[in-house]
């Protein structure tokens, strides 16, 4: 680990026995930015922002090492049944799908001290557009109810790189700056093709 990324009180903490931390989440919707972390109360973090606390019912799944190629990895956020209902934001999300959907999320590492204080910077560890709400219910039981659980999968960056964006001179793109323009029309039939210059 190099040292120019962590403080050095954050790379004693990485290296002691027992090190707390917890994920920091930052839900970059349309309408507002929202942000949450598994605590049993509201978190100022170092960065200057607020986290509302999720009690433990937040999950997030898929995170790990990357790999090698640039394949789209996502991770999936999930909220399960919250007491009163204090934080609402995924619900709200649910309603709101546009609000979500491709949106930014990012997930950052925040470690604390014994006491819990959050010590230096959030390091952030995933970064990805947010896909559209889901919503989960778990089978009733006589010894407990059935949970509602609303998720939300975000992808990578390298969501969406197989689709040619603007800017890459195909006819989709030309169509979409200039609709009816014909001038890259004609690209596909240039593949493999040998052109001979000049010709005389």
């Amino acid at each position: 680990m190099s040292s120019a990324f962590f403080t050095a009180e954050q790379l004693g903490l990485l290296a002691s026995s027992t090190v707390r931390c917890d994920f920091l989440i930052t839900f970059e919707f349309l309408s507002a930015t929202e942000r949450a972390w598994n605590g049993n109360q509201a978190l100022l973090a170092n960065d200057g922002n607020s986290y509302l606390p999720m009690f433990g019912f937040g999950s997030v799944e898929g995170l790990g090492l990357a790999g090698q190629g640039t394949v789209s990895e996502s991770v999936t956020i999930s909220l399960d049944g919250l007491p009163g209902q204090a934080l609402d934001w995924l619900s709200q999300a649910l309603a709101n799908t546009a609000d979500v959907n491709q949106q930014m999320v990012t997930v950052a590492l925040q470690l604390f001290s014994e006491d819990w204080q959050p010590i230096g910077l959030p390091i952030p560890v995933f970064r990805g557009f947010m896909q559209p709400p889901r919503v989960s219910r778990s089978t009733m039981s006589t010894e407990a109810g059935a949970t509602q659980s609303i998720s939300v999968t975000a992808e990578n960056i390298f969501f969406g790189r197989s689709r040619p964006p603007f800017g890459r001179n195909t006819d989709r793109d030309q169509q979409a700056r200039y609709p009816g323009d014909k001038f890259f029309g004609f690209v596909n039939s240039l593949l493999f093709k040998t052109i001979t210059y000049p010709d005389f």
